[in-house]
């Protein structure tokens, strides 16, 4: 018998409710339903459905950064939000942004 591995994921609450609501009436639960589409990826060798890539402006990126550090606890303060504006902006480069991230976390 094969042995079996956990597998754990953040997802936002509401998004788990809804989906949770449609496997229930499917007769499915979450980890059916991950192994379903796991065993998919395998079969067809990629992702079982069309990702494209939506246009996002600064805002939405800079939101989307916030929620996703913030569903794993952490928060980004203003001086944050300012070197993401400014490398969104071009203003200051990836590398130099690292740069700058690393030596602030290695004093």
């Amino acid at each position: 018998m094969e042995t079996n591995s956990l597998v754990q994921a953040r997802t936002p609450t509401k998004l788990k409710t809804e989906a949770n609501v449609i496997l229930d009436k499917l007769g499915l639960n979450m980890s059916t339903y991950i192994n379903m589409a796991l065993s998919q990826l395998v079969i067809q060798g990629g992702i079982p459905f069309s990702v494209k890539v939506k246009p996002y402006g600064n805002d939405e990126i800079l939101q989307e950064v916030q929620t996703t550090l913030s569903l794993e606890g952490l928060d980004l303060d203003c001086a944050d939000l300012k070197d993401l504006q400014d490398y969104q902006l071009g203003v200051i480069s990836g590398d130099d942004l690292r740069a700058k991230y690393i030596k602030e976390a290695t004093r």
